[in-house]
């Protein structure tokens, strides 16, 4: 099992600056870099206090030289709103940087008020991330980029600069057929989430990523599957409800995020219900959420069930107090990862005998 952190860099509407909430990531991604985690993955979200990073690329160059064992990724890259060959460049100069522990997340976003202020037509995303994701493509494996689609025009552009690695490891957010497609042609890891519908959607959505690589001649179950969940180690149970209590928070974000005209106050989210939106018991039970030993058995149940074979951590979630996420990393640091990654080995090994 890998393990990821997500730095989604909430700006509550009452609470830390800009600096401190920079800062704060800082802190835990150097935690998780001492303590077992194998990547750090930072969000792009725009004109919103639901994520006050614009530039993960710039936050993963910035954080290379903090870490030592972490790979560092974006998650995600939102490729419709990037002129591609500026885009593969900056890729490859962040592997520069970095040393080659650059991975890479691409998605093509969801946001429609993003879509409409950067003047693209969201119901283009697919096409045009399909296309930004050739250049990628074309630019990392030959170093030069002649391209001709519907949305993007380069004509024979040699890069002056490569990355270090001979093959940047890449997750991709997306269940559109086309997306699953290029994942099996290119290696992509599928990166999903069940988000705080009920957690048997995981095994829905990892079938359509198998079916999709059975017709691809690809047959068998032994393939990486990527999930981000919502993970965090209580104290007691009056903490455990107020993280819950806070993810539903972040859930009625992202919904309001989902609307074509977000309530707002200038940047900042209105804590606004939606139709349908989860109890707190709910909650508690689609999230991991609970004391370390709690936290590890659902890891470890839900990894044997859906094929899990990386668990992207998100913690740092929107008004949580950051001294209390703070002690659930270092928890799970200290007791869930060894915890989960020897039962996981004892699995192995007594299938293996």
């Amino acid at each position: 099992m890998e393990f990821s952190l997500f730095n989604l860099m909430t700006m509550p509407a009452s609470g830390p600056t800009h600096a401190e909430v920079f800062q704060q990531m800082r802190t835990m991604t150097r935690i998780a870099d001492q303590g077992g985690f194998d990547i750090a993955w930072f969000a792009e979200h725009h004109l919103s206090n639901y994520s006050v990073c614009p530039s993960p690329l710039m936050a993963v160059a910035h954080m290379a030289s903090a870490t030592t064992n972490l790979q560092l990724g974006p998650a995600v890259v939102v490729m419709p709103f990037y002129e591609p060959l500026r885009l593969v460049q900056d890729i490859c100069m962040t592997d520069q940087l970095t040393n080659g522990r650059l991975v890479l997340g691409l998605g093509t976003g969801y946001q429609p008020r993003e879509f409409a202020k950067f003047g693209f037509e969201i119901n283009d995303r697919l096409q045009r991330g399909l296309e930004v994701w050739d250049v990628i493509h074309q630019g990392l494996t030959q170093g030069r980029i002649d391209y001709h689609g519907d949305h993007v025009q380069i004509a024979d552009a040699a890069l002056s600069i490569a990355p270090v690695q001979e093959a940047i490891r890449t997750f991709a957010v997306g269940n559109a057929p086309e997306i699953r497609q290029r994942m099996v042609e290119r290696g992509a890891t599928p990166l999903t989430s069940s988000a705080l519908a009920p957690t048997s959607l995981l095994a829905t959505l990892r079938g359509l990523y198998k079916e999709t690589r059975a017709e691809n001649g690809l047959t068998g179950d032994d393939f990486p599957f990527a999930v981000q969940r919502y993970v965090y180690v209580a104290k007691d149970k009056n903490d455990s409800r107020m993280a819950a209590e806070q993810i539903l928070l972040h859930a009625r974000m992202v919904t309001n995020m989902r609307r074509p005209d977000p309530v707002l106050d200038g940047a900042i989210l209105r804590d606004v219900p939606y139709d349908g939106e989860p109890t707190i018991d709910e909650i508690m039970e689609r999230s991991i959420i609970g004391d370390a030993e709690d936290v590890s058995a659902r890891i470890v149940d839900d990894a044997r069930e859906y094929g899990i074979t990386h668990t992207s951590v998100f913690m740092q979630i929107a008004g949580i107090p950051y001294a209390n996420v703070l002690e659930s990393l270092e928890t799970f640091c200290d007791q869930v990862i060894p915890a989960v990654r020897a039962q996981l080995a004892n699995q192995t090994q007594a299938e293996a005998s």
